[in-house]
This record gives structure tokens, sequence and C-alpha cells, in this order.
């Protein structure tokens, strides 16, 4: 592991990459196995702690192609097969098995707890050439004539260092560095939602291979709450819903998470027996998106770019899934020269669609005239592709999917249609 005081070994390099998340660590992975010198800074000490703990069976290939899947496969982390919702009454869906439409072992994933798994990936990264930097703040990126060209780094001695590259990745998750240095980050107003969680040890499992499934309870109201079994007998267990209705009576997260999941039967009953340890997290804003996610000698990726919502344990994937499309154009485009935003851009057209597939499911979720039940039974040929959409496979042509969602649930606004005006001018310089 890198001394976390020690400076970069040099002063120009192909990438640098803000952030050693999982999606910063596969990006510098990939180019570094090209011949690209990467270096990661990271402002936390790994192991620390993070919230997204399902996988999607689509990060499958990912892994693969990253060399991660021996890692995981001698983990202790529960093997997810499936999916389930129940409903306010307590009754629940068939499970959504992901061998529906998928066959072979990527058909299953893996619930990580991501203090682990966040350290593998960045170890794997370390192992691959990627040069890490630990405890080491990006005070800001360096921009000269409009074009991204370094980031400065807080020094511990008051000194701030200079790092120059040719590209620089915003892989900086809900921090969003570049976003918040040119005002580009905005809420989503269609998609308010709070969120709460904890942890218990002692839940409730199903049996056999529905012991790692991820749990949805629905609640009266368009919530939820997600139930993920965790190793060492924990569950993460989390509650998602309006922000007016998650802070109704009370300020205080614990006091709101005590009485919704009193509230819950069904997710009470499975928690008969546990018991809840560490504090309860949460966020009062999930929602948000950057205007500009591409600019001349930069790319954002994963939470860094935006984020919707964690109903289909999309976080990850999508992390995961930019940073291999953008590594491909970064890679092409320091080998012809040109790191402009067209250039680095390329994959934004194919991994944006896939997101508006996923968004307008987030949209028919929140629905209260929706039902998954109701779009199967008039759909019966879309099953496959809501299936696809539970599992990541999103980066294609969807449009009879969401055609059949709008005859059922009127369609979102095109994305960022709606957004605030920046309060002062973009400018990239600075």
């Amino acid at each position: 592991m890198n001394n976390p005081s020690t400076a970069p070994t040099n002063s120009n390099y192909d990438v640098a990459v803000i952030g050693g998340g999982p999606g910063g660590a596969a990006l510098s992975t990939f180019l570094s196995r090209n011949g690209h010198r990467c270096i990661v800074f990271e402002q936390a000490r790994y192991p620390r702690y993070h919230i997204g703990e399902s996988l999607v069976p689509h990060t499958y290939g990912i892994f693969e192609r990253l060399g991660m899947l021996p890692q995981l496969r001698a983990s202790d982390f529960p093997v997810k097969h499936s999916v389930r919702f129940v409903s306010p009454d307590g009754k629940a869906s068939l499970p959504f098995y992901f061998t529906e439409t998928i066959q072979g072992d990527g058909a299953r994933t893996w619930q990580v707890e991501r203090s682990r798994f966040d350290c593998l990936m960045l170890d794997h990264a370390r192992a691959s050439g990627v040069e890490v930097h630990e405890e080491a703040s990006v005070e800001k990126v360096l921009f000269e004539s409009g074009r991204a060209v370094g980031v400065q780094i807080a020094s511990k001695n008051g000194v701030p260092a200079e790092v120059r590259a040719k590209v620089v990745v915003d892989a900086s998750g809900h921090a969003c560095v570049i976003g918040r240095q040119l005002n580009l980050r905005c809420s989503l107003p269609e998609l308010r939602k709070a969120t709460v969680w904890s942890y218990f040890r002692g839940g409730k499992r199903l049996p056999g291979i529905d012991a790692g499934e991820t749990t949805m309870f629905l609640i009266p109201g368009g919530g939820w709450f997600w139930y993920i079994p965790l190793p060492d007998d924990v569950v993460s267990v989390g509650l998602v819903a309006d922000p007016e209705y998650v802070f109704s009576q009370s300020d205080d997260m614990e006091t709101a998470y005590r009485r919704e999941v009193g509230r819950c039967a069904a997710l009470s009953e499975r928690l008969a027996t546990a018991e809840r340890f560490g504090p309860v997290r949460g966020s009062r804003h999930l929602a948000y998106v950057n205007r500009q996610t591409c600019g001349d000698g930069w790319v954002m990726i994963g939470d860094a770019r935006a984020f919707l919502d964690p109903i289909y344990s999309s976080g990850l994937f999508l992390a995961l899934g930019s940073a291999e499309l953008a590594a491909q154009c970064i890679d092409e485009a320091l080998k012809s020269g040109d790191v402009s935003a067209a250039r680095l851009g390329r994959f934004e057209g194919p991994l944006m669609k896939g997101v508006e597939s996923v968004r307008r499911l987030i949209h028919a979720f929140y629905d209260p005239q929706f039902s998954f039940m109701e779009f199967t039974k008039r759909f019966p040929e879309q099953r496959r592709a809501l299936i696809d959409c539970l599992v990541g496979d999103v980066i294609k042509d969807m449009s009879a999917f969401t055609n059949a969602l709008a005859q059922m649930t009127p369609p979102p606004p095109p994305l960022g249609s709606n957004l605030p005006k920046p309060s002062a001018p973009v400018a990239a310089g600075a």
C-alpha cells in the first residue's frame, strides 16, 4: 500500500483519477493495462465505510475482464440470485430470478460489504500498475484555455502540489469535484427522495438460493425498504421515501427510522429476533445530475456524473459500466493525441440511453397507478426486458420496453429539461 503522505512519483501522467472507489479503480486498471500511466487520488484511508452494497448480474462480465472473479468467488459475500418485491399488505411477489434471462455462472452476483469490496478493487488496481495515493484530497482541477490539464492536491505541510495529466477523470462519487467546481451539479426535482438506513444482526433469511436475494418491502405512499443480506449474519436495512414523509414528525433520522421499521409489519417480522447495531445514517436529498459530464481533457464516471435512485441497485453497475466505456474512449483519445470532449465523450450516447431506461422504470415504480404484475400481464413479451433492467443489461435498444411502459404510466420529462438555471456562469478555466 502506498504511504498516504508520499508525493507522486512523477509530475506528469496520462490520466489522473479523482476517487479510488470501484469506478475509479476499474477505469485506472483498464487504462494501466493498456500502457497508460495512471494515478489515483483517494481522499479517505482504506478500509472506509460506504453504502451501496448490492451488485447486479451484468457486472459479471466487467469483473471477468478486470480479472476480479477469483477474489469474489473466494469471498464470503452472499450470492444473489434474485430480487423480490413485497407489497404494503405483506404479499410477496415471486422472485425475479436472473436465470430467466441469463445462462450459466453469470446469472448470479454478490451482496458486498463495501469496505472490503472497495479494498479488493483498489488493491487490484495497484497490482495492475496503478499509482494510488490515499488521504490525498484534490482541491481543484487545473484548467488552461478551457482544457483540464491536471489537479491540485492538498498537502500536509500546507503547500499544495500540482500534478499534470493529459486527462482528468472525476470518479469522486457524491462529492462531484468537477461538478461543484464548475457549478454543474443540481438536484433533480422530479425525483426528490430521502433515505435513512442502519444494520442488524440475526435478521431472518429465506431458505436455499433465496437466502441472498434483495427484498424490497413497499410501504404506503410510494416509499420502500431494502433488505440486503451481508456477511457475518448482518443485514442492511434502509428506507427510501419522499423527504416530507420521512421527516413528517421529526427531523431526527433515528426517530424516523425507528418509526418506519416498526410500521412495516412484513419487515418487522424478518427482524423479530434481530439486534440493530451502529448508527442510523441517511441523506435528505438523493437525486442529482450534472448539466455537462464531459469536457476537453476531462470526463465524469459513476456517481460523479449523476445519481437517480437506489431502487434497482444500479449505482455500482453504472459506476463500473461507465468506467469501462470511458476507459475505452480515453485509451483511443490518448493514442490519437485528441483529448477533446467529442473524442472522450463518445461513450456517453449509449450510456445515457441505458440510464434513461432505468430512469423510466424508476418513475414507473413511484407511480401509484403502476403495477409490475399488471405490466407483465398486459405485456408478457416485455417480462424479459423488465428483468434486463433488474440485472443491468440496459446499454442496448430498449425502445419497445419503454414504449410499453408509456402505455401504463406517463413518461417523465427529458432528463435535465427542468433543471434550475446555474447561479453563476460556468467557466472551465475558473
